[in-house]
């Protein structure tokens, strides 16, 4: 049995709930026939058509928990692909970017021992003031007048050449300079 259109035929009913031209406001809201302080509200609907400029769309429910879906052997492959792409590019992100980094990070580094140089600087030049002051000869004159010192003179010098005479004249020179004559 095959369902005939007729070419006139009339639109669907307009939908039971909601405002619609033709329906009145309070009547929808529940604000007519015992809403108020001991009435009820709006009574539910059950699910039907509704109607939208001439369409019918019906609810249904669809339970698909016994619905098992086989498992593509290509997913894994192609996750195993997306995953090593993807740790393909952090490590040329990482390749790519070490050396600015390393840059940046090193000239942090030159300027802190540039720093530590001026420091160091400053140092030797208050450690070569203070040199020049303890080797000055008149500090050095006050001090062995005071400890009873006379500077030598040059005909007090004894000067020592020993002769060349190989091994023998070596251990000769040895006992010379260890026996203090």
């Amino acid at each position: 049995m095959e369902k005939k259109k007729e070419p006139n035929a009339p639109l669907p009913k307009a939908p039971r709930y909601g405002w619609s031209p033709g329906t009145m406001p309070e009547l929808v809201l529940g604000k007519a026939g015992g809403s108020g302080a001991g009435g009820g509200g709006p009574q539910p609907v059950p699910p039907g058509p509704v109607g939208i400029e001439g369409t019918i769309l019906y609810q249904k429910a669809i339970d698909n928990s016994a619905v098992h879906y086989r498992h593509d052997p290509g997913d894994r492959d192609a996750l195993r692909l997306y995953v090593s792409l993807a740790l393909f590019v952090v490590m040329m992100v990482c390749a790519f970017s070490a050396p600015r980094l390393w840059v940046r990070h090193s000239g942090y580094r030159q300027a802190d021992l540039n720093g530590r140089i001026e420091e160091l600087i400053v140092v030797r030049d208050r450690l070569k003031v203070e040199k020049g002051r303890l080797e000055d000869l008149r500090r050095v004159a006050v001090f062995a007048e005071l400890g009873g010192l006379q500077e030598t003179e040059e005909s007090n010098y004894t000067w020592f050449a020993p002769p060349e005479t190989g091994a023998a004249g070596r251990l000769e020179v040895a006992q010379l300079l260890y026996s203090g004559d």
